[in-house]
């Protein structure tokens, strides 16, 4: 071997490939974070909203969030400070989560609701919501309404303005 090349190769100090990836993930302590929160985000979000969106990024502390229809951000948006705590459960420290709009993730399991399903658990089902029936308009009315007032809310309103 060359000699110039012998102190090149005398002067490096190399370290095993463990300890190569080691400090690579250190210095990519956000990309880290992103994957733990990736590898939780079932337990993290529950099963519903898992399928309608995904963890981004994180940028100096705020995770940011892309969900796939604005029904599903209101539902995480009312939700986010629930999820900041699962997530510092799991030793990952927020200052904020950011929800943004994202058409492009498309579900393709989408599940149309049975209407069956559905009608019977109508809040207007008088029988299955135990509602009482209103004396002066025949509307569907709560029956503490009822024992209160003797009408619905609306009813009483009127007559007590």
């Amino acid at each position: 071997m060359d000699k110039k090349y012998l102190l090149i190769v005398q002067q490096r100090n190399p370290h095993s490939l463990r300890n190569c990836l080691d400090n690579f993930k250190k210095s990519c302590g956000d990309l880290d974070k992103l994957s733990t929160i990736n590898n939780n985000w079932k337990d993290l979000i529950g099963l519903e909203l898992f399928q309608e969106c995904r963890p981004l990024n994180i940028e100096k502390k705020t995770l940011i969030v892309a969900v796939n229809h604005p029904q599903w951000r209101q539902a995480l948006i009312y939700n986010k400070h629930k999820l900041k705590e699962r997530i510092e459960k799991i030793g990952i420290t927020l200052n904020e989560i950011k929800i943004i709009q994202n058409y492009e993730l498309k579900n393709k399991k989408i599940q149309v609701p049975n209407a069956k399903i559905v009608w019977e658990k109508h809040p207007s089902r008088i029988d299955q919501n135990n509602m009482g029936i209103c004396t002066l308009c025949n509307s569907p009315t709560p029956h503490g309404e009822i024992k209160r007032w003797g009408k619905c809310s609306f009813c009483w309103r009127k007559i007590n303005k």
